[in-house]
């Protein structure tokens, strides 16, 4: 599969993953965004996104994730979400493993961490096919794992 990043978002794509998220509701955009980001969703919280990165498929645009921050070895992402009306074709599996790849280029990068709600399952799963592991249960306001990968 050829999957590409592009640092950032351009308008338009900003535009259509408001759109994708939207159509699916609060509950949808939760899951990817984390209940800080407002419902619903606009261009100006996205396009506002640090360390956004635009994910591709070939030359079409298929979704988002973040690298929400680096703390010494270890990266967070999060706010990872493609087309919905692409799941189940093994894009997010293939972009997350050349995401990850990507960020284990750096050696100074011993792990990477995520976190998801224990209501995505199919997130969940796709996280434990990579090899990341629960790390930490966080259960209030909602149940959640953090999860980690390492070199």
């Amino acid at each position: 599969m050829d999957i590409r990043f592009e640092k950032g978002i351009l308008r338009e794509n900003a535009l259509l993953l408001c759109e994708w998220s939207n159509e699916q509701g609060k509950a949808f955009q939760e899951q990817w965004m984390g209940p800080l980001i407002s419902y619903p969703l606009d261009c100006g919280k996205v396009t506002g996104l640090e360390n956004l990165f635009s994910i591709f498929q070939q030359e079409r645009f298929i979704g988002v994730i973040q690298k929400v921050r680096a703390d010494g070895d270890s990266v967070h992402v999060g706010r990872f979400v493609l087309d919905p009306r692409k799941t189940g074709e093994g894009l997010g599996t293939a972009a997350l493993k050349r995401f990850t790849d990507l960020l284990f280029e750096d050696e100074n990068v011993q792990s990477i961490t995520l976190t998801v709600f224990d209501s995505n399952r199919r997130a969940k799963r796709l996280y434990e096919k990579l090899g990341f592991v629960i790390d930490e249960i966080i259960e209030t306001p909602k149940l959640k794992y953090v999860m980690r990968k390492t070199r």
